[in-house]
């Protein structure tokens, strides 16, 4: 009766610490969590100083950090009389009024209490989350935590726990256990509802104690990222739990403890985070090589995105925010977009925000605004925002309309520094090179100073605008040259606005210079001399636009560009997606885009585009082209269009300019423009441009032998039938 009775109230308190589960909720858009791994803790007097130790790193953590959670992952106590051990933890997080949770690890049954009684004790302590999700699962204290949005309103993130178990009875499979497969079924089904009751896929988190064999292999294909000075103790078998977070799309980050020392992480292209802590007890185990700490996670309330990084008494290191990748499905798609300023140099705040609106309905996040100064062929100075580096005052305050929109509209801006027209003439030294990058650290600082405090958000990081090529840096001279100045400029960014990635976007040509396999040794070379910070980002352009490569050989460029990237830790890889056609300078067919973003994907950990506001713009081009990427997104499929009806008749005449040829328009609907066909070579495509469709071109090298056609194409790529120009 007794027991029976204990037994009711364990249950009890439990399902009280399950319902405090719901009470976790984002402050200000803000949710921290802190993650202790392997406190050793040893319950005895000749312990006393490392278990004090160990508690004064906890409460100094809780202090600074005031995090909203702290997540215990395993090896806890390990000592006989591990209840006072318990007790003595746990009275932290009391007094603290800390919310705690705590996943089992290999240790902590060599004690005198096994996990089950472990957690029926944490049941009754203040604080306490842990608890058993459901009843008969493999191990103990599986389960599950919703964090709310702001208000409470909704559910935004999920996190879980699992129990990653101890040692195997039977060495034939390994030393260590594994996550058993009903387990991984409860989490399946749990993500499952989840899903179904916010009709969407939250981001979610899931921590253990033992590491994953992919805490191994994914340092393969992505480098990883921290401290990595011993091997990873994986289990043997492998139960796929790994393989479920992918299907299911919603575990961004797992997180784990178990090594002593390693504390890295690595990104897989923004699909998946696998990270350790860092150990936070002070008995060792065994020879250990890093200071005590913890590893901090701050989640964002609306978006798939995390950033982290490990604390320890001294100080904060391995800074790193983690994205998911197209939002979490499987449709590629554009994070950002490219923004010159000849496009936006008359708009309103009006004009601007109607953008910003276009962008965010579109699914984008970033915008590149560049240069902020720029010396033309001529030499002369102009800046988009009130500067004291040009000769006449400038009173161009574009900069600034773009910067408040954003922060009005939530989008996060790259500012482009300087650009100088001789970049492109090839016929400088290194001397004026780096002149013009502490032209770009004055620009850095006077933009610094006007506007990162007054748009926080807006001001997000700072665009490298010189592009680099594959045919002007292959000499180690030269990529020792470019090395020292992306130091100039990397360098004083970290002084004044660290917080502040920098992108660079480069570009190749397979038909000059270096091929593939050289273009990535020359970056490889590059990256081994230069500064770049954890979160910086390489965003190579697909060149598919400017012709410079092409559907077939896409592949092997980005290949090797990402070997290249992953010799420099913490450097982020994302795509440049051109959405041009630069042989008329006109939007680019939605079919050929559709297998750009489908190929750059597979290597790279974020898309951008150049560009959207200037080649898919309803407010720009026509309307189409907007309507069916925004289906595309929802579905993944372009809408299916009608090859458009052919023009009803065309005309040609000779003129003063050249042969010009016209042409009667038949069925307007699914129109974007019409192709011009001379000898049956294409020479011309028109579009729509601001509501306007063209009917006649003027060919300069025309002559009256030659034979003119006409025909009608669409947004997606499809072209009527061609009619010969009498």
């Amino acid at each position: 009766m007794k027991k029976s009775l204990l037994y009711l109230i364990c249950c009890f308190i439990c399902f009280s610490a399950f319902s405090q589960a719901s009470d976790l909720k984002f402050r200000d858009g803000k949710f921290k969590i802190v993650q202790l791994t392997d406190l050793h803790w040893v319950e005895s007097d000749s312990y006393k100083l490392k278990n004090d130790s160990t508690c004064h790193l906890i409460r100094e953590v809780i202090r600074i950090e005031d995090p909203d959670l702290v997540v215990l992952t395993g090896d806890v106590v390990v000592s006989w009389n591990a209840k006072k051990g318990w007790e003595k933890l746990t009275k932290i997080f009391g007094e603290t009024k800390t919310p705690f949770v705590v996943t089992f690890g290999n240790h902590d049954e060599e004690t005198d209490m096994n996990n089950a009684q472990i957690l029926d004790y944490l049941c009754t302590r203040p604080y306490n989350l842990t608890y058993d999700a459901e009843k008969g699962l493999s191990g103990s204290g599986n389960c599950m935590l919703t964090i709310r949005s702001s208000d409470a309103a909704s559910e935004k993130w999920v996190l879980y726990f699992f129990d990653s178990h101890n040692n195997t009875k039977d060495r034939s499979f390994g030393y260590y256990d594994w996550i058993k497969h009903d387990q991984i079924e409860w989490y399946r089904k749990s993500s499952s509802r989840v899903t179904a009751r916010n009709k969407r896929i939250l981001p979610s988190l899931a921590f253990f104690h033992i590491p994953l064999p992919e805490h191994e292999t994914a340092r393969w294909t992505c480098r990883e990222f921290g401290e990595k000075q011993e091997g990873v103790c994986a289990p043997s078998v492998n139960t796929g739990l790994y393989s479920s977070f992918i299907e299911k799309r919603d575990v961004i980050g797992v997180f784990v403890g178990h090594d002593h020392n390693n504390d890295y992480m690595v990104d897989l292209d923004g699909n998946i985070t696998l990270a350790y802590g860092r150990k936070t007890g002070y008995p060792s185990a065994y020879n250990e090589t890093l200071s005590r700490g913890v590893r901090v996670i701050n989640l964002h309330e609306d978006e798939s995105v995390f950033d982290t990084y490990i604390r320890d008494l001294k100080g904060t290191y391995f800074h790193y925010q983690f994205e998911q990748k197209n939002k979490g499905s499987n449709i590629p798609r554009f994070s950002g977009s490219f923004v010159q300023e000849f496009l936006v140099a008359n708009w309103d705040n009006e004009r601007w925000n109607q953008e910003m609106d276009m962008l965010k309905e579109a699914g984008m996040k970033y915008l590149i605004y560049a240069p902020a100064l720029l010396v033309d062929e001529k030499g002369k100075t102009t800046t988009n925002y009130p500067s004291a580096l040009t000769k006449k005052k400038q009173g161009n305050r574009t900069l600034e309309k773009c910067l408040q929109s954003a922060q009005k509209n939530g989008i996060k801006v790259f500012v482009g520094l300087n650009f100088n027209e001789r970049w492109w003439k090839v016929d400088y030294d290194a001397r004026w090179l780096l002149e013009q990058m502490e032209m770009g650290n004055k620009v850095a600082d006077e933009l610094v100073v006007l506007y990162k405090e007054k748009y926080p958000d807006a001001m997000y990081g700072w665009y490298w605008v010189w592009e680099v090529d594959n045919l002007n840096c292959m000499t180690s001279e030269r990529q020792s040259i470019l090395a020292e100045a992306l130091n100039t400029n990397l360098n004083h960014l970290s002084e004044i606005a660290p917080e502040m990635p920098l992108m660079l976007s480069p570009f190749m040509n397979y038909k000059v210079g270096g091929n593939a396999e050289e273009c990535g040794k020359m970056w490889t070379n590059v990256f081994a001399q230069t500064d770049f910070r954890p979160g910086d980002i390489f965003a190579p352009q697909d060149c598919v636009g400017a012709g410079g490569l092409n559907l077939d050989n896409l592949w092997e460029w980005f290949s090797n560009l990402k070997k290249a990237v992953n010799t420099k830790p913490g450097l982020k890889f994302w795509g440049n997606v051109e959405t041009f056609d630069q042989r008329f300078w006109t939007s680019a067919p939605l079919e050929r885009v559709q297998k750009q973003l489908e190929i750059v994907n597979g290597y790279v950990g974020n898309l951008i585009c150049f560009a959207y506001n200037h080649y898919n713009s309803p407010f720009v081009v026509n309307p189409a082209y907007h309507q069916a990427y925004l289906q595309y997104c929802r579905t993944g499929c372009l809408p299916i269009m009608d090859i458009p009806e052919k023009v009803k008749n065309a005309a040609v005449r000779k003129v003063a300019k050249g042969i010009e040829v016209s042409w009667i328009p038949n069925e307007m609907k699914a129109v974007d423009g019409y192709s011009i066909y001379r000898d049956g070579q294409l020479i011309m495509k028109l579009q729509i441009r601001d509501g306007q469709l063209p009917r006649t071109f003027v060919d300069a090298e025309g002559t009256v032998d030659n034979v003119y056609e006409v025909a009608v194409y669409n947004v997606i790529g499809k072209e009527s039938a061609k009619v010969k120009a009498e």
